[in-house]
């Protein structure tokens, strides 16, 4: 299934969890115009396994692909390859620091967590009004219509939902797919990271002017002083 065939079948349906995708025919290296996985011909990652950032889909090879494990369109779904640290910072509760360096556009990790749809997020947030939110939200566009995913890593999450907000952040986020119509988010870093640095990524602006509002503790040069409500970073 190509890109194409994705949005159609995303454009019909309010979330089609159980789509799989098709694998690729490639024998060893997913590097030719003929490769399901790759749009036009033209690789996600560099040889040394570093996003190329553009604007078409990213399809991981996957289970039902010809080609190798070793296949250098595999990335996120080997899991984090950098030593992270989860510890505990001065006013913005717990963080996640690298303990060595991570070049610009490396894999930092999954945001993981449970897919869910709008209605059980509105459900859970019911039920946990005076805790921390940690759904992320995504939207992408697929000609007229916004398809969301919602993703809930409170009760199977990894350490991606520790990584702090940052109006100026060193990771983005970018949107994964491997085998399934589902996203998954992956946090690459968007400059060079010192060891010891604190991550972080953008959660968004606030759409917020009560004074529910939480203050933002990122103290970047250009902060916007708030943080938004639940987690909703991606358009």
């Amino acid at each position: 299934m190509n890109y194409q065939e994705i949005a159609t079948t995303i454009r019909g349906s309010d979330f089609p969890e159980d789509e799989e995708l098709a694998g690729c025919e490639c024998d060893f290296e997913c590097n030719s115009e003929n490769c399901s996985c790759l749009m036009n011909g033209e690789s996600n990652y560099s040889e040394d396994a570093k996003v190329i950032r553009n604007s078409k889909p990213l399809l991981e090879c996957h289970s039902d692909c010809s080609c190798q494990q070793n296949c250098g369109n595999r990335v996120v779904q080997k899991g984090i390859r950098k030593k992270l640290e989860i510890f505990s910072t001065n006013a913005k509760g717990f963080g996640v620091k690298t303990l060595e360096i991570i070049d610009e556009n490396e894999f930092v990790c999954e945001y993981a967590g449970e897919c869910i749809n709008e209605k059980e997020v509105e459900r859970r947030n019911e039920e946990i009004k005076y805790e921390d939110n940690y759904t992320l939200t995504i939207k992408e566009h697929f000609g007229g219509r916004i398809q969301k995913t919602f993703i809930d890593p409170r009760k199977k999450g990894n350490i991606g939902r520790f990584l702090n907000h940052s109006c100026e952040p060193n990771c983005d986020i970018v949107i994964v797919r491997i085998g399934r119509i589902i996203p998954i988010v992956g946090l690459f870093a968007r400059r060079k990271i010192e060891a010891d640095e604190e991550l972080t990524y953008d959660y968004g602006e606030s759409l917020i002017t009560d004074e529910s509002r939480k203050k933002c503790e990122c103290q970047s040069e250009n902060c916007r002083k708030f943080l938004p409500m639940s987690i909703s970073p991606v358009e």
